[in-house]
């Protein structure tokens, strides 16, 4: 029996390698002769960094603005020659530097982020991978861009500061000071969802809650952000915001294709790409992966709707070990999903025992497939 755990990580609760190390230990509980590949994955947000260190092994550390303006370390990860660079977003603006009363994305800004790709181009990159995702931010991108020398000007011509609420004075842009390497450079942004950035399904109406914004700031948000996409326009920007992808951390995917130039694309499929999945899954019995929701916004290319057709493809059973199954979602080559939280326990007791929870029923499931075989 050959085994491949491939988790993403369980926000609040573990990192991908330590879910997969815990998904491990279950199939060698139940199959002590098992042969086990532990894959920790992620989609493009936070933690991609990490489990795509073999491809990104060099880090260096960079000074740039946090989500609320404030000073934080954070690290670029670089190939072994150099040329090509992997921006983790979340590293500048994710919602985990923020305390859970600091969190307002009318209020938080991408421009650590620009200021982590211009470190890039500084050391040499000529390739750039933004992860996106897990971000506290709502501000299309824009203040990403001014860190590279965009300005976004009010109807007075003068320049404002790119927050999620200052793009409401947006009335104009000007691209023409925008770092010129930008041209030449080869910009990727990974994408941890699929979603547009405006409309019913676009980034507002979608992540601003979780986020920290209120139903109020929802609606000034997508306000702010279709200014944004109408200063694009006259900019010579042919962008609507409503392409996939636009919309990831709150509208930076919009930010890096129509502003600065880059391509987007599933940041799920590019990890499972640099890690040679499909390779991987050759002689495979099983693929155990999970994520702490296994909901609606899964298929929206998070990493198990990247997984499943392959799985689907080389007819190798998938199962889903998540902290909570809503009921009604189907994704082909999904064979199975199973909530792993004790019903009636507390929520921060079932964080806490997510480890083990994922050990327990990577047991159960090896047992199912062993007794099946």
């Amino acid at each position: 029996m050959r085994v491949i755990c491939a988790p993403d990580k369980f926000k609040q609760a573990c990192s991908a390698q330590v879910a997969a190390a815990a998904l491990a230990r279950g199939v060698l509980d139940a199959a002590p002769t098992a042969s086990v590949v532990e894959l920790p994955l992620a989609d493009g947000g936070e933690g991609t960094l990490d489990v795509l260190r073999s491809a990104f092994p060099d880090r260096r550390k960079v000074r740039v603005s946090g989500p609320l303006g404030n000073a934080v370390d954070a690290q670029i990860g670089f190939s072994a020659d150099g040329r090509r660079a992997l921006v983790e977003s979340a590293q500048a603006c994710g919602l985990w530097r923020l305390q859970e009363h600091e969190r307002d994305p009318l209020k938080t800004t991408t421009t650590g982020v620009g200021e982590m790709i211009r470190a890039a181009l500084d050391a040499g990159a000529t390739e750039v991978a933004v992860g996106l995702g897990g971000s506290a931010t709502s501000d299309g991108g824009a203040g990403m861009a001014k860190a590279l020398g965009a300005r976004f000007l009010d109807g007075t011509g003068a320049e404002i500061h790119p927050t999620g609420g200052e793009l409401m004075k947006l009335r104009s842009l000007d691209l023409s000071r925008l770092d010129a390497r930008l041209k030449s450079v080869k910009l990727t942004a990974l994408c941890d969802v699929m979603t547009p950035m405006l409309g019913e399904h676009g980034a507002s109406r979608k992540f601003v809650v979780q986020k920290g914004g209120t139903t109020r700031a929802l609606h000034k948000l997508e306000e702010s952000l279709a200014l944004l996409q109408l200063a694009a326009q006259g900019a010579g920007i042919a962008a609507k915001g409503i392409e996939p992808g636009t919309g990831s951390a709150g509208g930076l995917g919009f930010g890096v294709w129509a502003l600065l130039g880059g391509t987007l694309r599933s940041g799920a499929s590019a990890v499972l790409e640099l890690h040679g999945f499909a390779r991987l899954l050759q002689g495979a019995s099983l693929v155990l992966t999970g994520e702490g929701s296994f909901d609606a916004q899964t298929n929206e290319g998070k990493l198990i709707a990247s997984l499943a057709p392959l799985c689907r493809a080389a007819n190798v059973p998938l199962v889903v070990l998540a902290g909570i199954v809503e009921p009604g979602v189907e994704i082909a080559g999904v064979t199975a999903a199973f909530g792993i939280a004790r019903f009636g326990a507390r929520k921060q007791d079932n964080l806490d025992e997510t480890e083990a929870s994922l050990q327990r029923h990577a047991a159960f499931v090896t047992r199912l497939l062993a007794a099946k075989g």
